[in-house]
């Protein structure tokens, strides 16, 4: 398998993840997702040539197609929603997606400090309140 496919290959399955992970199940199923994340590396092959740090440009991509999407579509509830956008893009990268806190941090181009205070801020904020 070349090197250019092997790439190819990760990005998708990121891109995937964080479709489903952004959009979820729209009547049982993850079509929609699966349909926007489709078009999300289309865009991602096709203007992937210099750019220099590819999970960046993927990851600027992918958001602005699923932000598209959620703004044509009727939202569901999802206990993100309340967190601030870059908590709430943090969790999505770190814990749905599976990002490291270093690859979070380039794809957000954003220090790993910052990464780790917002991600223990949301945390914080999702926590719930003892009884």
């Amino acid at each position: 398998m070349e090197t250019g496919s092997k790439i190819v290959d990760a990005v998708r399955v990121l891109v995937v993840r964080y479709c489903r992970a952004r959009i979820g199940r729209r009547s049982g199923s993850y079509d929609a997702a699966d349909e926007v994340a489709k078009h999300s590396c289309r865009e991602i092959v096709a203007g992937a040539a210099g750019v220099p740090a590819l999970l960046t440009f993927a990851y600027d991509v992918t958001r602005g197609l699923v932000d598209d999407f959620h703004r044509t579509a009727a939202e569901l509830p999802n206990p993100l929603s309340g967190l601030p956008g870059q908590q709430r893009e943090i969790m999505v990268l770190r814990s749905l997606v599976g990002l490291s806190a270093d690859d979070t941090a380039l794809a957000l181009g954003c220090s790993v400090q910052a990464v780790r205070l917002a991600q223990h801020r949301a945390l914080t904020t999702l926590r719930p309140t003892p009884a």
